[in-house]
């Protein structure tokens, strides 16, 4: 076993992390320097006996809801290695749908901050034995039950429930293993080398979600790393403010960050200029422009960047080639919440531009139904990372996970002959084209939305015909509310010039045939991804 672990459970990673490192930096706040690992050990054992003292022990659920912090962090971990089920919950989510997850799970515990806690208490019905204030460290409400002591805990213990947002209705909890998350840790940061206790880590990843939680928080920290939290939403002039702050050595964040550096950044730079557009007419000169702009680039990172750790969607091509070419180490990942999520991963040296890796160590992939000429299929995969199953729901889980412990990922992709995966989108929201062809709307978008005048991008099939709908930039926007007539003129010729060039980039059965102007924000789950059946009949 990995990291001197004689099983792999969340309390005795934790105890070997704060042994290992305690007199390292560990957690931080932005604009405020990182504790020592020997008091973030300290502050979990203060809540761990917190817990017990009013009778919250084994087994029992604890509801997690507020900004990513170290406070959310701290009592993530003491939830769970007393034994408890953490309940983590993306802050995003409505009130009405937090009431439904605490009542779902009969949570008897909650952390979250006085704010959310008057959204959500009205209406709830729940015998609670503590409410706790993350942020100003202080009970809100609760009735103590009897004290209780600590118990074993096992491999195959319940660690936590996780609510996927969905992007079609009703939230799935994701029941994960002591075992699912522990196995999960170790695979990133030995592959990356990058993650160590003298590199500092800036996360912009939601605690609440799977990737944040276990790949952005407790992969961090088995390799000693100071993690920095935000605190709040990551908008442009912030994060360039923290960046220049705390110049980290290690960023993770989702794909959506990278490429709005690059759109409103990059792409309107070389749009510009006469001579930068010229060098990035072609793929040689483009690599070379690209290398030129990138020191920028990097300085504007802090001028410390070791890596830049991307996951939890697909990042475009395009950007991912700026990236490279720019020298910023990039690894990607690929996961899903009931895989722990890490499921692929690349090394900063094995990297294969379009891949999102190999599987990591004991993760089985293979293509069900691949087609013949393409490769292409759908995913499944198998290890000790997958989940247990739906919390609840054994006709969901029935769905995806076969009887032989494969799950459906419900990805679509192909593995080249050195084991790499690459994806090409959603089963789901795969389109057939008039011969046949699956037509991957996800690509088109990625292309499109690396346009400086492009902020979001959806692609459906409209009478027979590829739609691209496009939702611009905020320049753009404010151009067009205040131009009137000439403004969507000159907009929709743009439009047509933006098609051409995207459409020469693709097969013909994929070409765009139309392009719609979004005149409001794309409707989105909390996870900001397009919720696309709302597209689909208008």
């Amino acid at each position: 076993m990995k990291f001197g672990l004689d099983a792999y459970t969340v309390d005795r990673f934790a105890a070997r992390v704060f042994e290992t490192y305690a007199d390292r930096p560990s957690l931080a706040a932005y604009g405020q320097e990182p504790i020592s690992y020997a008091e973030f050990s300290r502050r979990v054992t203060e809540q761990q006996e917190r817990l017990l003292k009013v009778g919250i022990g084994h087994g029992e659920r604890v509801a997690i809801f507020g900004t990513s912090t170290p406070e959310w962090a701290i009592a993530y971990l003491a939830v769970m290695t007393i034994g408890a089920v953490a309940i983590p919950i993306m802050e995003e989510f409505p009130p009405e749908d937090i009431r439904g997850i605490l009542h779902r799970t009969q949570a008897t515990g909650i952390f979250t901050t006085e704010h959310l806690w008057a959204t959500v208490s009205p209406g709830l019905e729940l015998q609670l034995k503590l409410v706790y204030e993350m942020q100003q460290h202080k009970v809100l409400a609760g009735t103590p039950g009897t004290p209780v002591d600590r118990q074993e805990i096992r491999e195959d213990d319940v660690a936590e429930i996780l609510f996927t947002s969905g992007t079609t209705g009703f939230s799935k909890g994701v029941v994960l293993s002591h075992k699912n998350l522990v196995s999960n840790l170790f695979e990133g940061p030995d592959l990356v080398g990058c993650i160590h206790d003298r590199s500092r880590t800036l996360s912009l990843l939601p605690l609440a979600h799977a990737y944040g939680s276990t790949s952005g928080f407790l992969s961090i920290i088995y390799g000693g790393s100071a993690l920095y939290f935000l605190g709040k939403k990551p908008t442009p002039k912030l994060l360039m403010q923290a960046l220049g702050e705390i110049q980290p050595t290690v960023l993770g964040g989702v794909p959506l960050i990278f490429e709005k550096i690059y759109a409103r950044r990059i792409a309107p730079l070389i749009a510009r200029k006469p001579l930068l557009r010229w060098l990035a007419a072609k793929p040689r000169r483009k690599q070379l422009l690209y290398k030129l702009i990138g020191a920028k680039v990097r300085k504007s990172f802090g001028g410390k960047i070791e890596c830049a750790i991307i996951g939890g969607a697909p990042l475009s091509t395009e950007v991912e080639l700026f990236l490279r070419a720019a020298r910023i180490p990039t690894v990607l990942g690929y996961g899903m919440t009931e895989a722990s999520p890490l499921i692929t991963f690349s090394s900063r040296e094995g990297v294969k531009i379009g891949s999102v890796g190999h599987p990591i160590t004991d993760v089985e992939v293979k293509i069900h139904k691949p087609d013949p000429e393409s490769g292409v299929g759908e995913v499944w995969v198998r290890g000790p990372n997958i989940m247990q199953g739906y919390f609840e729901d054994p006709e969901e889980t029935a769905k995806v996970l076969t009887e032989d412990g494969w799950l459906i990922t419900g990805d679509l992709g192909y593995l080249d002959d050195d084991g790499y995966l690459f994806l090409r989108g959603r089963s789901k929201n795969v389109i057939i084209g008039p011969s046949g062809e699956n037509i991957y709307p996800e690509v088109i978008e990625g292309i499109l939305n690396t346009y400086v005048e492009v902020d979001e991008s959806l692609v459906v099939m409209r009478d027979g015909r590829i739609e691209a709908r496009v939702y611009p930039d905020p320049e753009t926007l404010s151009r067009l509310q205040r131009g009137g007539e000439e403004a969507e003129k000159a907009f929709a010729g743009k439009l047509d010039e933006i098609k051409k060039a995207v459409n020469s980039r693709l097969p013909g059965y994929s070409h765009v045939h139309r392009m719609v102007l979004q005149r409001e924000e794309f409707i989105k789950t909390v996870t900001n991804k397009i919720k696309r059946a709302e597209y689909y009949g208008d």
